[in-house]
């Protein structure tokens, strides 16, 4: 038998160096304290977590993280590279903060119209919970077979997780699922 894999879902994995994780992590905890973060990293009107998400400003901006834009860029450019696409001019459109506390969790949605989404873990406190993918081939959990399936394989799956690390960036196309 030969079996081929068609069309994967690839993520990126990056570990950010120690000395920018430390800069990153500052500046993100000097944000926090200010009177801006106060207001704009609030409630969600719709999941539970704290994000700027709804501010209409970009956190990189406000926290100084030129650096961890740049990394993020460069990553990006690379991780296209890697798919065939050649030289293709990245930019950050939004970016923000989300804090989840004990039992808070984000609902699932896409970032649709946009090449690649990435998150970064500044903190990652032990059992934080997980980034969860969902299997986007929702044509295969049509029928029982696939979804009562008990097999170990990624095609098997009906979703992936990553659990969060501290200084680690995960790099993704922006049509894929995620909570």
């Amino acid at each position: 038998m030969k079996i081929e894999i068609l069309f994967p879902v690839s993520i990126a994995l990056f570990e950010l160096d120690t000395s920018l994780q430390a800069r990153v992590h500052a500046r993100v905890t000097q944000y926090l304290a200010t009177e801006a973060a106060r207001r704009d990293v609030a409630a969600s009107p719709v999941d539970s977590v704290e994000t700027s998400y709804f501010a209409q400003r970009s956190i990189l901006d406000d926290a100084g993280l030129e650096d961890l834009r740049r990394v993020v860029l460069e990553h990006g450019e690379a991780f296209l590279r890697w798919f065939g696409v050649g030289d293709y001019p990245l930019e950050i459109e939004r970016s923000w903060i989300n804090l989840f506390r004990p039992g808070m969790q984000e609902a699932e949605h896409a970032h649709e119209g946009s090449v690649l989404s990435a998150v970064y873990y500044v903190e990652a406190p032990e059992n934080c919970g997980d980034l969860i993918f969902q299997d986007p081939i929702t044509a295969r959990r049509a029928h029982r077979a696939f979804t009562r399936t008990q097999a170990q394989t990624q095609q098997a799956a009906q979703q992936i997780s990553y659990p969060p690390k501290a200084g680690r960036l995960l790099m993704f196309e922006s049509w894929l699922p995620h909570a």
